[in-house]
């Protein structure tokens, strides 16, 4: 008897299953272990095609995952016609126009937060009660190597992966009780329409371009995330590059952050997606030099030298 057989048959929801990563997932859950998905995205002409495929294992609903009352009424459905959820993946997510941080506006900040954790945070929330009641309970959220090794240019997705990764981290402790399975699959580079999604499309070609490189194909990143759910990974890799990532953090968790970021910068002439995060330092290259060449060269002061602050010294005493 394979690991993988208790997937057989099982009911999933399954966010982001029209394109990339989750449509590969899709398939093998319906085609390979003959499991009923409900799925959620945005494409309908995608999930339409699907569903001619895939008949009646198949179906899906479309509503905005970063609503905390949507995914409620959704989980409320599920239950009024029966639909008793066994497995949760939360795939859907977004990623950012490389670029400053202090350069994104609040809509793409609000945006990415919204859709790649606090999507992930309802959906757990709202599902979670329904697998309780399942005797083949399982969540697995997608986060990214990101999440390992953030990368500067990419601040907040960065961030909200990372913080998927906490989040399912403390679900596993928590559901371990309960029987329920946990994973956190953390792909590095794959090949899918994500980066082409990108907002400021400008900067997306080269992008692309290095990830066709260096990624895996979306059709092995979808088949080792089912290997991770059936196997139960906890924490999962999907490639050599995620692996690499995270070999960098654990061996040198102060050096490789830094190796990472002079290797971007040094790329940004080549690689022009890179060129937003560093385009000021480029521009004041001659100042911030000037500037770092006085602070080598301060000596210490007594307090006496120090010129007098903003406030007076009645402001200051009266605080």
């Amino acid at each position: 008897m394979s690991r993988m057989d208790w997937l057989y048959g099982r009911n999933v929801v399954l966010t982001g299953c029209s394109t990339g990563m989750g449509k590969e997932v899709l398939l093998i859950l319906v085609k390979k272990y003959g499991c009923n998905v409900m799925g959620v995205a945005r494409n309908k002409a995608k999930l339409d095609e699907l569903k001619a495929e895939l008949g009646d294992k198949f179906s899906y609903r479309r509503f905005n995952i970063s609503s905390q009352e949507e995914w409620r009424n959704f989980a409320k459905e599920l239950d009024d016609m029966g639909f008793n959820t066994d497995i949760l993946i939360n795939n859907a997510g977004m990623i950012q126009p490389f670029g400053q941080f202090n350069d994104m506006t609040d809509d793409q900040i609000d945006k990415i937060i919204k859709t790649n954790l606090l999507s992930v945070v309802y959906g757990c929330k709202a599902m979670i009660p329904a697998i309780k009641k399942s005797k083949f309970g399982y969540v697995c959220n997608v986060a990214s190597a990101s999440a390992i090794l953030p990368f500067g240019g990419e601040s907040i997705y960065s961030a909200t992966k990372a913080a998927v990764w906490g989040l399912t981290e403390c679900l596993a402790q928590e559901l371990r009780g309960f029987n329920i399975g946990v994973s956190c699959v953390m792909p590095g580079p794959v090949k899918t329409d994500i980066y082409k999604a990108r907002e400021g499309e400008g900067t997306a070609p080269k992008a692309d371009k290095m990830v066709q490189s260096v990624g895996i194909t979306a059709q092995t990143a979808g088949k080792r995330i089912v290997k991770a759910i059936g196997k139960g990974k906890l924490r999962f890799f999907t490639d050599f590059m995620a692996q690499l990532m995270s070999l960098g953090m654990r061996m040198m968790p102060r050096i490789t952050p830094k190796f990472s970021g002079s290797i971007m910068k040094k790329s940004a002439g080549m690689v022009s997606s890179f060129m937003p995060i560093y385009k000021e330092q480029f521009d004041r290259k001659a100042e911030l030099k000037a500037a770092k060449k006085e602070r080598k060269t301060l000596k210490k002061h007594s307090i006496e030298e120090v010129k007098e602050g903003f406030f007076a010294k009645d402001d200051v005493t009266n605080i």
